[in-house]
């Protein structure tokens, strides 16, 4: 097997492939967003067929180079077709797969390097032989398939309550087509928050990538004033919570949650069987995520980066690797 930059004339198998076995993130409008920063690479087997791709994201910060996921996607985009049906057979492939791909991350030598594999992949044996960091996180999922009223149920009593409360106070909890409604409220709380968000990013996936079939924004309206929104991306399968926002001269304890329970349902309604909040490793924010009642599930980061520089990371930065 190899893997190698994909050519034009291939793109054609990788869209028929990343349809069936990829996510939303391996959709060309997605990764097309992010111009030459990106490179879609192919895996090809012993007969030079594509089996499958995953994608790296290059940029620099003070002079150094880094490869990293891009902007608000949460993995690498891997996926891949195991020809195994023994199941023995089928872990020697995908070891073999893992071994090809942290060889090829070692061949591009950047000063930093950190990345993660989609939920499902689990043999990091070959990033750690080959001296590659290797990090469990954690995301919480709901499986869309139960009936509402058990969803409705798995809350906690909070955030029923809070539910509840926007009820009775007349929000109004409407799916937004309107996104520059969105933008607004999830800049003031990256400005509020004093975290740099890239506007240029933002503005791709709210202005050019967001459409009816691949995105869900709701907004709690207290009266005509905006004060709270959930932004998801999704495919036809799976929907994933990648931004929000709110007003904090204007906060309601349930506009939050109202907007986040309506993804939900509304993603239900379409027919997707998962919603993916994406983890986090930060306490305030896994709770939050906790208490929508999904299950708790496992994936997998890898990083490589110089020993000072993975001292420093840890003390301040600890949330990114």
């Amino acid at each position: 097997m190899k893997i190698r930059s994909l050519q034009s004339s291939e793109m054609a198998g990788y869209s028929a492939l990343s349809a069936k076995y990829g996510s939303v993130f391996n959709s060309f409008k997605w990764i097309n967003m992010f111009g030459s920063n990106i490179s879609l690479n192919g895996i090809f087997n012993d007969n030079n067929d594509l089996i499958g791709a995953f994608f790296h994201f290059k940029a620099s910060k003070f002079g150094m180079p880094y490869i990293a996921n891009p902007p608000f996607t949460p993995n690498n985009g891997l996926f891949f077709i195991n020809p195994s049906t023994n199941k023995s057979n089928q872990n020697t492939f995908e070891k073999s797969v893992m071994e090809l791909i942290a060889d090829f991350y070692k061949t591009l030598s950047p000063f930093f390097f950190v990345t993660s594999l989609p939920v499902g992949y689990k043999d990091t044996q070959p990033f750690s032989w080959k001296k590659f960091n290797v990090l469990p996180k954690y995301t919480y999922r709901i499986d869309l398939s139960l009936p509402e009223n058990t969803l409705l149920e798995n809350l906690t009593s909070e955030k029923r309550k809070s539910l509840n409360k926007a009820e009775k106070d007349n929000l109004v909890i409407k799916k937004e087509s309107d996104l520059t409604v969105v933008y607004d409220l999830i800049l003031k709380t990256f400005e509020r928050q004093h975290e740099k968000i890239s506007e240029q990013w933002l503005k791709s996936i709210l202005f050019e990538f967001a459409d009816t079939t691949n995105s869900i924004a709701f907004v709690a309206y207290n009266g005509e004033k905006p004060i709270a929104t959930s932004f998801c991306v999704n495919d036809k399968h799976t929907a994933y919570y990648i931004l929000g926002g709110y007003d904090a001269d204007n906060r309601h304890h349930g506009a939050g949650v109202s907007t986040m329970w309506n993804c939900i349902t509304h993603a239900r309604s379409a027919g997707l069987k998962v919603f993916d909040f994406e983890g986090s490793m930060i306490p305030d924010i896994e709770k939050y995520f906790r208490e929508f009642g999904g299950t708790m599930t496992p994936y997998f980061a890898m990083t490589k980066v110089p020993l000072p520089v993975e001292v420093i990371f840890k003390l301040f930065k600890r949330k990114l690797i």
